[in-house]
């Protein structure tokens, strides 16, 4: 006994007198792919703003500082998802920009920089005393608070 096969001409999905597919099946594929890309763009969401989050998310967005030491007067703190920072303050008329990347341990923030000359870095640790949607403010290690509301 043989085993019946059918070309691609007898199949209901092909209209043979086109050589192309009928509207049924490309349908079906047309679904399918948009599933296919649906499931992996849910699953690199969920990874990315979910699993991959170094810091917490009301922290995330730009800070700008109120009340602190006198260095860091008018200056901006933007933390980034991903564990990075970026401070920029005003050095007698100058932009300073200083990058760090961050790691949060319950309360505690700890801050390291790289000095761009030695390549020598040093980590500095702040406290979060107050973190709502609108308001931070965290202690250095000499105790000084720093008062800083979201940036608009």
């Amino acid at each position: 006994m043989g085993v019946k096969s059918r070309s691609k001409k007898n199949h209901p999905g092909w209209n043979a007198s086109r050589g192309v597919e009928t509207g049924a099946n490309l349908k079906r594929r047309i679904i399918l792919i948009l599933a296919l890309l649906l499931a992996g763009g849910g699953t690199w969401a969920f990874f990315e703003f979910v699993l991959w989050n170094k810091i917490p998310s009301d922290l995330v967005g730009k800070w700008e500082v109120v009340d602190g030491p006198r260095e860091y007067a008018g200056a901006t703190l933007e933390f980034f998802r991903q564990g990075k920072l970026v401070v920029r303050v005003n050095r007698g008329g100058d932009l300073g920009i200083i990058d760090a990347t961050i790691r949060v341990a319950g309360k505690k923030i700890f801050s390291t920089t790289q000095r761009p000359t030695t390549g020598e870095t040093s980590t500095s640790a702040f406290v979060i005393l107050t973190l709502t949607d609108r308001e931070l403010i965290v202690e250095d290690e000499q105790g000084n608070p720093m008062k800083m509301r979201r940036a608009q």
